[in-house]
């Protein structure tokens, strides 16, 4: 495709729903030129009605160029981008499962944990798609371990993530560089109790730095460990290219969606267990590169 790509990126503003629509637009710029537009959503559905009845909202999208592509991640972003195509027409992508019926959009790109059917408008991916890229510059001694929190899949257990921390680092020290960072669902006390007992690392508040820092750490770490509950840490670390090792947490459920969807890397050899490790095995690289955001944008494309 040689002409530019004009997106109007429907926004809710959350990190994760952010990181999905840059890691998109970002892999199109790859191929194509392409320019993108936000379109920051009101927080609630009344006060979008407000604005819609205003005529406020339609005022917003009307100083903007015409689009070729309207972007949704995120349930509140549907309704919003549904009317702007009403109004002013362009594809519709949607980055999840939605509410609304399939055929009112022109490509669905859904993660295959959510159990999406088949259908010639939709892609699925393994994982959700992300702002990594691909590197193959990769230091060796450069290791970074990513911590999530509680969830609604695995049981969080501080005293067994933080023995299998301070194994892993023992056992590295002092030849290696340890960078440790947080998330938003990790338990202040934790990270305060780890921070006390594990030394000789760099420790990162992700409160501290801004989107980019995770992206960039990756394309140089060679090797990531990541506790299992963070399905999107898992698949950023994959998708880099270093070598990625899990953290233990007991599951919930076995039969759940995303501990299935762990338990399938593992068995691809994405990812290598800490028991795995523990018992000699050494990690490796993923087999085969897992670039989902360029896949989707290629598929885009097409369409």
């Amino acid at each position: 495709m040689n002409s530019q790509l004009i997106i109007w990126q429907f926004s809710d503003q959350k990190p994760g729903h952010e990181n999905q629509a840059k890691g998109l637009i970002n892999a199109l710029k790859n191929r194509t030129k392409t320019e993108s537009h936000k379109v920051l959503v009101p927080l609630s559905l009344f006060s979008f009605l407000l604005s819609v009845i205003s005529g406020r909202f339609h005022h917003q999208l009307a100083q903007l160029p015409p689009a070729t592509h309207l972007l949704a991640v995120g349930r509140r972003t549907h309704l919003p981008m549904l009317l702007a195509k009403l109004w002013f027409g362009g594809k519709r992508i949607v980055l999840m499962r939605s509410h609304w019926p399939k055929r009112w959009f022109d490509a669905m790109i859904i993660p295959k944990h959510d159990n999406p059917k088949q259908a010639p408008n939709v892609l699925i991916t393994q994982g959700v798609i992300n702002n990594v890229t691909p590197s193959g510059q990769h230091d060796e001694q450069s290791r970074i371990i990513l911590i999530g929190g509680p969830s609604k899949h695995y049981h969080w257990d501080d005293t067994s993530v933080i023995s299998q921390v301070k194994h892993l680092i023992h056992s590295t020290m002092p030849i290696t560089s340890w960078q440790i960072a947080n998330s938003r669902r990790t338990p202040a006390s934790f990270f305060e109790r780890l921070n006390s007992e594990v030394e000789g690392v760099t420790f990162i508040d992700h409160k501290t730095v801004d989107s980019n820092w995770l992206p960039e750490q990756l394309t140089k770490a060679g090797q990531v460990w990541v506790t299992p509950d963070s399905v999107s840490m898992v698949y950023e670390s994959i998708t880099s290219g270093a070598q990625v090792g899990c953290f233990t947490l007991l599951e919930k459920q076995a039969d759940n969606r995303i501990v299935s969807g762990i338990n399938e890397l593992l068995e691809q050899h994405k990812l290598t267990s800490f028991e795995q490790w523990q018992a000699g095995q050494s990690l490796s690289s993923p087999p085969h590169p897992l670039f989902e955001a360029q896949r989707a944008a290629d598929w885009i494309l097409k369409q």
